[in-house]
C-alpha cells in the first residue's frame, strides 16, 4: 500500500534519529586497547603446562639454566632438546648470570669473563629460538661500598655495551631491566636506568619491571623517557610479588601510558605462583586492564 506523504515523512524521521542513535552509541563506546591483543608469557618451565592450557604465549626462561654456558656441548643438547618440547615457544630470557658469575662493576669488575660468557651464551640462544634476552643481575651490578657510583655507572654502560654486539651478532636483542633497591644499588630506577643505556648505545634496549617500579614507587610518568627503548615489560603485583589478578594491584596508570606511547612488545609474569591466583584467572584479569587501559 502507498505512503501517504504525512506517513512518509514520519517514517523516515524515524529512521535518522534510530541512524543517529546507532552511530552516537558506537562512537561512544570505548574502543579495546590494542595492547590487549600483544603476547602474555610465563616465567616456570615446570608449569609450562598449565601456561599453555590458560593461553599464555610463550615462555621467558632462564639463561644460566636452559642454557649452561659454563657446561660443555653435550651437557647443553639434552636441556635444547627440552626446551624445542615445550608446548609454548622460548623466545625470551633471563637470568643472565649466575650468582657466582663475573662483576659488572667495582674494583673486581671482570668484563673479559663477562665476554666469554655471552660467547658461549649467545650461539646457544640463536640455536634455541631466543630472540629476547633481559639483564638484571643485581648481584652483579652491585657498586661495593666506597666505590664511586659514576664509575660504576660507566662500567655497567661498557659491560653492556660489549654484550649486546655479541647479542646483535647472534641476531638477539639485549634489554637491561630497571630493579629495586632492595636487590641492589644501581638502575633502580628507570632514569638511572635509561641513562646508563643511552651511554651504552642504542643496541642495548629496556626492559620495564613494574613490581620494581611499584615497590619503589618510581612514577609511571617515567615510562614515556622510554620511548624508542622499551621492548619489554615483566609484571606482578607489588604485595608477596604474586601474579596479577590475586590482590587487585592496577596496573592501568602504566598500562595506559604504554598505551599512549605505542607499546608493542611483550608482558612477561616474573611472579610467585604460590598464593597467587590461577594462571588463567591472573591472565584474564591482566587482560581485562589490558583493554581497559
Amino acid at each position: 500500500m502507498a505512503l501517504n506523504r504525512r506517513d512518509f515523512l514520519r517514517r523516515s524521521a524515524l529512521a535518522t534519529l534510530a541512524l543517529g542513535a546507532s552511530r552516537a552509541l558506537a562512537q561512544g563506546a570505548p574502543k579495546p586497547s590494542p595492547l590487549a591483543d600483544l603476547p602474555l608469557g610465563g616465567m616456570s618451565r615446570g608449569m609450562a603446562p598449565e601456561f599453555a592450557a590458560a593461553g599464555f604465549g610463550y615462555l621467558e626462561l632462564s639463561l644460566t639454566a636452559d642454557l649452561v654456558p659454563d657446561k660443555p656441548e653435550e651437557v647443553f643438547l639434552p636441556s635444547l632438546e627440552r626446551l624445542k618440547a615445550l608446548p609454548i615457544p622460548c623466545p625470551m630470557m633471563n637470568g643472565f648470570l649466575p650468582g657466582n658469575g663475573p662483576k659488572l662493576v667495582g674494583p673486581q669488575a671482570d668484563h673479559p669473563a663477562l665476554l666469554r660468557w655471552v660467547q658461549a651464551a649467545f650461539p646457544r640462544a640463536r640455536r634455541a629460538g631466543v630472540r629476547l634476552i633481559t639483564v638484571g643481575s643485581g648481584g652483579a651490578r652491585r657498586i661495593p661500598e666506597g666505590f664511586e657510583p659514576a664509575r660504576a655507572r660507566e662500567q655497567f654502560s661498557q659491560a653492556m655495551a660489549a654484550a649486546a654486539a655479541v647479542a646483535r651478532d647472534n641476531g638477539l636483542t639485549l634489554a637491561v631491566e630497571n630493579l629495586n633497591s632492595g636487590e641492589t644499588n644501581l638502575g633502580t630506577t628507570l632514569a638511572e636506568t635509561l641513562a646508563m643505556l643511552e651511554a651504552a648505545g642504542p643496541d642495548v634496549k629496556l626492559t620495564a619491571d613494574l613490581y620494581h617500579m611499584l615497590r619503589d614507587q618510581d612514577p609511571a610518568a617515567e615510562l614515556r623517557k622510554a620511548a624508542g627503548r622499551l621492548v619489554h615489560v615483566h609484571v606482578a603485583e607489588s604485595k608477596g610479588r604474586l601474579a596479577p589478578g590475586t590482590g587487585g594491584e592496577d596496573f592501568r596508570p602504566h598500562l595506559a601510558i604504554l598505551r599512549e606511547m605505542g607499546y608493542k612488545g611483550s608482558f612477561s609474569f616474573e611472579c610467585g605462583w604460590k598464593g597467587s591466583v590461577s594462571p588463567a584467572k591472573s591472565l584474564a584479569a591482566f587482560r581485562e586492564q589490558l583493554r581497559a587501559a
